[in-house]
């Protein structure tokens, strides 16, 4: 994990994030972990690991409170120059430090302990495990961190409470790499979910015991009712289209075009329906092929004593050897006529 920071302003979920993402699965994994989190319960952490995580309880690592106190107290941190030095953190041990902007911020004044073990904190490694100490740090915005520890950040988690979307129990987090908060260097957005069992494992924000209530209406966009009535001229417009849309392929519109008028109602009522007659296949005519001249086209037909006769396109339907027309009266295709008097020509370029 090396350094990362989780900003977000009060009750946007960093703590949350933080214990439910990276404190769990440090003492999952046989971890010791470091923390000044306020309310920090490391017995109920550990019975969570086992009874909602299934994990071992020989192999779980420990949670250690720690004070503000503590974090600014000398020997906080292990010290490559002093290796004989006594310090609460010890060599991989996770070290989760809220509200950092309390130690590090931009108008304070970096210790050269703190420092370097912010540049040397891989130094630091279990003698037994060989994981090295890890850094998460708590902080509202990302631009308090002090400058110098700000450029040795490797991820910044941004947590965001979605209010917007009257979603009080769901919220945002969008991953950037290194200490800069830009669209550039975004790697992944998603949401999650507040677990009620993970709120017992810590008492942040006012102690948990505060209930937070909106200001103002107009943050819950949900209640603004241009948004409605967008959603449902939108929704109208899109039961119209479906209507329209299934009524096309239904046919709906050939049938009201095929309705004859009242008068021709009365009428066809009051006749018997005649039965439809097509024309007879001619016996003497057949298409023999087309030509063109110029724009003007031409359907030569011929007759079974090889008469060629030319005619307007107009009185034939298709084309090539599925064409049909009329003439005399009778149907005349590629095949009608006499059987002796020769087979299709074709059409005349």
């Amino acid at each position: 994990m090396a350094i990362n920071a989780y900003t977000g302003l009060m009750g946007s979920g960093k703590s949350y994030e933080v214990v439910s993402s990276v404190i769990v699965p440090a003492v999952i994994a046989g971890r010791r972990v470091i923390t000044n989190i306020d309310g920090i319960q490391p017995d109920a952490i550990r019975d969570y690991c086992v009874d909602v995580k299934k994990a071992n309880l020989e192999a779980l690592g420990s949670v250690v409170p720690v004070t503000n106190d503590d974090v600014t107290r000398e020997g906080f941190f292990p010290d490559e120059t002093k290796p004989e030095a006594k310090s609460i953190v010890l060599a991989g041990d996770l070290v989760a430090i809220d509200e950092a902007w309390n130690f590090w911020s931009i108008g304070n004044k970096l210790s050269p302990e703190h420092m370097r073990f912010f540049r040397m904190h891989r130094h630091y490694v279990h003698p037994e495990t060989g994981v090295a100490c890890d850094v998460a740090l708590m902080i509202q915005s990302i631009g308090d961190l002090h400058r110098q520890l700000r450029s040795v950040v490797e991820m910044t988690f941004v947590t965001k409470k979605l209010k917007e979307l009257g979603l009080n129990r769901s919220y945002r987090v969008e991953m950037y790499e290194g200490g800069k908060v830009t669209k550039a260097n975004r790697i992944d957005t998603f949401s999650k979910m507040y677990s009620k069992a993970i709120f017992p494992l810590y008492q942040s924000y006012a102690g948990a015991k505060g209930n937070e209530r909106a200001i103002d209406k107009r943050q819950n966009k949900l209640t603004n009712l241009r948004i409605w009535f967008i959603f449902l001229f939108m929704l109208v417009i899109v039961g119209v289209s479906g209507w329209y849309i299934t009524g096309f392929f239904r046919g709906d519109h050939l049938k009201a075009n095929k309705q004859p008028p009242p008068s021709a109602q009365a009428s066809l009522t009051s006749q018997d329906p005649l039965p439809r007659v097509d024309p007879a296949l001619s016996n003497d005519w057949r298409i023999a092929g087309r030509y063109n001249v110029g724009n003007e086209h031409f359907v030569v037909v011929m007759d079974n004593a090889g008469r060629l006769r030319v005619e307007s396109p107009s009185m034939f339907q298709n084309v090539g050897i599925a064409a049909v027309g009329t003439i005399d009266g009778q149907r005349v295709t590629a095949w009608t006529g006499s059987r002796s008097s020769g087979g299709f020509i074709g059409d005349a370029p």
